[in-house]
């Protein structure tokens, strides 16, 4: 009811709440998108647009280790996954190393901009 969606079936609800979810979280995309494609040696895995994927953002950094890239980012308070995601033959079909595997931000429908904005921060002192 506090989204407009009183009166609705539970399953209806639900995908209202879904559609809601994915909205906010394709709002945050954009920037971070942005700021990876701006940069020669960032490379993102999937598409550049938000609608088209998940609220998930997989990249490398050339010449510096995915783990590298997690513990910078971690020192700064910012939790990002870092490997193959249980996906080895495609990392590898990708010319990843499986043993290193790419950086994923996630984002949720509680991430706000203001996190995404100190991740492009973060990533700004990584890639200097």
């Amino acid at each position: 009811a506090h989204h407009g969606h009183a009166g609705l079936s539970v399953a209806a609800k639900a995908e209202a709440v879904r559609r809601l979810f994915q909205a906010a979280e394709a709002d945050l995309l954009p920037p971070l998108l942005d700021f990876l494609a701006s940069h020669s040696r960032v490379r993102l895995i999937g598409s550049p647009r938000p609608m088209e994927r998940a609220p998930t953002v997989a990249f490398s950094v050339d010449g510096i280790p995915s783990a590298e890239v997690a513990r910078a980012l971690a020192r700064v308070e910012i939790g990002v996954g870092q490997g193959d995601f249980y996906a080895h033959r495609l990392i590898r079909a990708l010319g990843y190393d499986p043993d290193d595997g790419v950086v994923r931000a996630s984002f949720v429908h509680y991430t706000s901009g203001e996190d995404v904005e100190r991740l492009i921060g973060a990533l700004k002192e990584v890639l200097e």
